[in-house]
């Protein structure tokens, strides 16, 4: 019988294996003292990832793979690891190392995921990141929530199987959860367009979910919100908070609220339909979107909600018509629009940055953005609220300044904070009064000594008094021979040390100054920690109204944004009603117009549909004469229009386009097993099942 050999670790690899047994399936950045380190297979992926030097550590007696980087680098290695697609926790030290421990306490305090980003490097700026979860079940209706953990965005539906994979391409989710038994038929549906995780299958259960809600949102039942009959949707939402909580994040409060995605307000576009037009991508890399010629957007968040209104144009005449309403009056009163836009420019990402709050993760340079954002949104306000048309008014009047917060900032924060605490004053001068103690210690240090020593001098009228420091005993008064029997030598002084020729003595009062000194440094490091952590706790209370101004500011840039392509593109105001008619007078295409020289003109068409003369219209012609073009400047100007946009005609009457659905350009899809004749039969017959009586 052979005796089985037990395996030697150290007491670091020992607490290692323990954090990553809670997450095998992430890559584990272990903090060790300045560096973040990986071991073993993960070391093996990093070094290949990062491109950096792969070595080993001594384990025991046995050499394990490792792989690290300076933890002042973490910006500019994390993005690459969950760009190439890893899961990556992120374990810290959480006490700082003694002497007396010969390994500190450490933790794991992040799991950072495609679908869970929220640091700037990792995020596209003007789009959303949405983590997506379905609830299948096998009755063809199906669950579904959204959640942008970087903006508080949260919503949930249910829907078919079509109308899945459609929200799917609309939304276009960084990462999708789904229970594990439904593996194979995720993979059927999607193949490899999204990242995916697999959770286990109970956490799919209503009951669990409901509580989830409930709990997160402190209510009874979810009628408030809308989704109070939406048990599927509910269960693919209370699934998401789950994850949420397991990778750590714990501090979501600006996630106060949940919608249901009302799909019959909204036109229906598939994903064919999205990527023939080119609505926000384009199949070629030299081309354009229709995304890219109406963006004229000034913030980030702006951008990201007109990116949402292209792939969701409106259904309801009133809604759509109040959006051109406001387009119009940006359009013809420039002074007020240049106004708005400046300001609305200074702004920046005020939804991610009021996030970060929530999340605790906001830097101070980020809180001062937040105070200008704010201080900004007052003239927008008031603007808005001077236009005297009722849609802009009512903006206006949603806005909250948060006159308080901004003071809050203002007393707290040093105009020139770092974005790193410990890196400068971040707390400003006269909001602490311990604070402004300690640094007038450290920056006087020389002249409160000498203020001691002159003290001193006066008190025992020995003229040579002198101040000195040794690391022994710190700082100390020297006395020479000639006065070391002086009468007049205080009681209150402690003799510490005799030389030849003087002896050296210590007083509490040098020793109060001394742990101040020699610790005034760190003391001011962890006060300013606290006061700024206090300040962001204060800050939480502003995420609900601050939220809402973001989205009423992002609206308003999208409004201006339309009126900037209208008045560069020279697009008209179309008129959109609850007829049936599609009456388009010298319409353009908005992308190819932009595309030609100088020299050339785009050559406009009429285009007329109505039920009662033409339902259907043929094209034929030549290659290259424009048939493609005709088609989709048609369905794009239905589609600006419906989504708020002037078009680029000379006028159009529009009724309501509930479907829109292009069969242009496609390819073989040989890799799925399908012709190109096979694709357009399964596209025809998708458009013939989906199509409506009247629209």
């Amino acid at each position: 019988m052979t005796q089985k050999t037990e395996i030697k670790q150290t007491p670091l690899m020992a607490q290692y294996y323990k954090l990553k047994a809670k997450h095998p399936d992430a890559i584990l950045l272990y903090r060790v003292g300045d560096f973040y380190e990986t071991f073993g297979d993960d070391a093996k992926v990093t070094a290949e990832v990062l491109g950096i030097v792969l070595t080993s550590r001594n384990n025991g007696g046995s050499d394990m793979p490792l792989a690290g980087f300076p933890f002042h680098s973490l910006d500019v290695y994390l993005p690459k690891l969950v760009r190439a697609g890893y899961r990556v926790a992120i374990c810290e030290q959480l006490e700082k190392p003694s002497k007396e421990k010969k390994v500190v306490d450490r933790g794991i305090t992040d799991v950072i995921t495609p679908g869970l980003a929220i640091a700037d490097s990792m995020l596209d700026r003007k789009a959303n990141n949405y983590l997506a979860c379905i609830y299948y079940t096998n009755a063809n209706h199906h669950g579904l929530a959204f959640i942008d953990i970087s903006t508080g965005e949260f919503v949930l539906t249910e829907t078919d199987t079509e109308g899945l994979t459609k929200l799917m391409d609309g939304f276009q989710p960084s990462e999708v959860i789904y229970a594990r038994g439904y593996a194979a038929y995720t993979d059927e549906l999607f193949g490899n367009r999204y990242y995916t995780y697999a959770l286990d299958d109970w956490i799919f259960g209503y009951d669990f979910a409901r509580e989830r809600l409930l709990e997160t949102f402190k209510v009874q039942n979810l009628k408030g919100f809308g989704v109070e009959e939406y048990a599927l949707g509910q269960v693919a939402a209370g699934a998401i908070l789950y994850y949420l909580s397991a990778t750590q994040n714990k501090n979501t409060g600006h996630i106060n609220s949940i919608q249901r995605l009302p799909s019959d307000e909204y036109m229906w576009l598939d994903r064919f339909t999205i990527r023939n037009l080119e609505l926000v991508q384009c199949i070629h890399d030299s081309g354009r979107s229709l995304l890219d010629v109406l963006d004229h957007t000034s913030s980030a968040m702006g951008a990201r909600m007109l990116r949402k209104w292209i792939l969701m144009p409106l259904l309801d005449v009133s809604r759509i018509s109040a959006r051109h309403d406001m387009v119009a009056y940006f359009f013809h009163h420039e002074a007020l629009t240049l106004e708005i836009d400046s300001y609305i420019k200074q702004i920046g990402d005020l939804e991610r940055i009021i996030s970060k709050v929530s999340m605790e993760k906001i830097n101070p340079r980020e809180v001062l953005q937040l105070r200008k954002a704010l201080e900004f949104t007052q003239p927008i306000r008031e603007h808005l609220l001077s236009s005297e048309l009722a849609p802009m008014v009512r903006l206006g009047e949603q806005m909250n300044p948060c006159a308080s917060a901004v003071d809050l900032i203002v007393r707290a924060i040093d105009a020139d904070a770092p974005a790193l605490l410990g890196k400068g004053d971040t707390i400003q001068a006269g909001y602490d009064s311990e604070l402004d103690e300690l640094r007038h210690i450290i920056r006087n240090s020389k002249e409160l000594l000498l203020e001691v020593q002159q003290k001193e001098i006066e008190r025992t009228g020995i003229p040579t008094l002198k101040i000195g420091f040794n690391s022994v005993f710190g700082y100390y008064l020297e006395v020479t021979n000639k006065y070391k029997h002086f009468e007049n030598i205080p009681p209150d002084w402690v003799r510490k040390q005799s030389l030849s020729n003087a002896e050296r003595y210590v007083t509490d009062e040098l020793k109060k100054l001394e742990d101040k000194i020699l610790h005034a440094e760190e003391r001011i490091l962890d006060l300013e920690t606290r006061l700024y952590n206090e300040l962001v706790q204060a800050l939480k209370e502003y995420v609900p109204p601050i939220q809402w101004n973001a989205r009423l500011i992002a609206e308003a840039d999208c409004l201006i944004s339309y009126a900037k392509a209208a008045s560069k593109n020279n697009y008209a105001r179309p008129e959109v009603n609850e007829g049936l008619v599609i009456d388009i007078r010298q319409g353009r295409h908005p992308v190819i117009e932009q595309q030609l020289r100088l020299d050339e003109k785009y050559i406009a068409n009429d285009t007329v549909l109505d039920n009662d003369g033409t339902q259907i219209m043929m094209i034929t012609g030549p290659n290259m004469s424009g048939k493609s073009a005709v088609l989709r400047q048609t369905a794009l100007i239905v589609l600006m229009a419906q989504a708020g946009s002037f078009v680029p005609a000379s006028g159009a009457t529009l009724g309501i386009v509930d479907k829109l659905f292009t069969r242009v350009g496609a390819s073989d899809n040989i890799s799925s097993g399908e012709s190109t004749f096979m694709l357009e039969m399964n596209e025809t017959a998708s458009i013939m099942n989906n199509v409506s009586s009247d629209r």
